[in-house]
């Protein structure tokens, strides 16, 4: 999604972009039935998806606009940001990732500046002649844009080392229907074996999360069991609820030594960093790259120049954003008493304080 949002920007732009994806790319074959794989997109970047004429070609059932976001402690202290205390109509919104994957490559496939080279890798790299070999042809680049995932094979071929951790943990994920209709509001409960979460995707569809280590959900190993545990955590939440489908996937922590290389090559989104997706920043801090990288692109006169104010931004934004996440991860889930009474007092504090609420909201939302 943010390599394809980074073709279009910059195609818009005027530049000539070839896109290269290792998948089939775009396809009429859109499933009724939402995928798990989901994005909370804050409402800046929805706005600006729509700028781009890609939010309109997203299939209709398959996002969600939410209003309100609510936390909640261990000690059952909670904080509601709603969107109205900023005189907005939304926050953002859920978006299907599949469904803005074939949004963007609709686009891509009608622009007059884009090549799409489907089911294809880039095999090698000639940096010192700005050479790239895709099956047994070779094209000369100007820019290469790495924007292939956490193991992404851009920053290996370029050199760019990696550096992470695994946090032990397992993010679950379901697609279930309610049988009452459930707010147009997302909401995160955290616990100290892990938090769980509700994104809503319709009036009776949402995504249900639950974090837990990795020992803890090997110890569920049936469908059955799972949607049994899922139950007892969030019936008293929703109220009865089908569960259509489900699946896992580990938490790490990861981001690149460098986020460019020779003058030439540069990373963003997964490639260049990933995060705990606690509050679900992972996409938006992509798109926050396509974005800083187009504004270089724009104002410096040379591409070197461009790419080292591009690192020099985005590391610092994206450390911060990553050294928060482990910090809620950390406080939020702790047993014990100190960090406990630091989050509550914290809560409190924005419960007390409408300015600091608002500032937080608009943050939120991209602001």
């Amino acid at each position: 999604m943010v390599g394809a949002a980074a073709a279009l920007a910059l195609a818009d732009d005027g530049h000539s972009v070839t896109v290269v994806e290792a998948g089939p790319g775009y396809s009429d074959d859109v499933s009724d039935s939402w995928d798990l794989r989901i994005s909370s997109v804050h409402q800046a970047n929805v706005d600006w998806l729509q700028q781009l004429g890609v939010w309109a070609a997203i299939t209709p059932a398959k996002w969600f606009p939410y209003q309100q976001l609510s936390v909640r402690s261990s000690n059952g202290v909670q904080v509601d940001f709603a969107a109205s205390e900023v005189a907005a109509s939304a926050l953002g919104a859920m978006v299907e990732n599949l469904s803005l994957q074939q949004a963007l490559w609709q686009q891509l496939a009608q622009h007059p500046r884009v090549t799409l080279l489907a089911q294809q890798r880039i095999e090698q790299l000639d940096s010192p002649q700005q050479r790239l070999r895709i099956g047994d042809q070779w094209y000369d680049y100007d820019l290469v844009i790495g924007a292939d995932g956490a193991n992404s094979q851009v920053a290996q071929l370029a050199g760019i080392g990696m550096r992470g951790w695994d946090y032990d943990m397992t993010c679950l994920l379901a697609i279930a229907r309610t049988e009452q209709p459930v707010p147009a509001a997302t909401w995160e409960v955290f616990r100290p074996c892990g938090p769980y979460a509700l994104l809503p995707l319709g009036a009776q569809q949402v995504c249900l999360i639950d974090y837990r280590s990795q020992q803890q959900w090997q110890t569920l190993p049936t469908d059955a069991q799972v949607t049994a545990e899922l139950a007892a955590v969030f019936t008293a939440h929703i109220g009865a609820f089908t569960v259509s489908q489900h699946g896992r996937f580990p938490i790490r922590r990861q981001r690149a030594l460098s986020y460019h290389a020779y003058d030439s090559v540069v990373l963003i989104g997964d490639a260049a960093h990933s995060i705990h997706p606690l509050a679900g920043q992972g996409v938006n801090l992509g798109f926050a790259d396509v974005q800083e990288l187009q504004q270089q692109l724009r104002e410096q006169t040379t591409l070197a120049s461009a790419l080292a104010h591009y690192e020099r931004q985005r590391v610092a934004a994206n450390q911060r954003m990553m050294r928060a996440m482990d910090a809620i991860h950390v406080g939020f889930s702790s047993q014990h008493v100190l960090p406990q009474l630091v989050v509550d007092t914290g809560l409190q504090l924005l419960k007390r304080t409408p300015w600091l609420k608002q500032q937080i909201i608009r943050q939120a939302m991209g602001g």
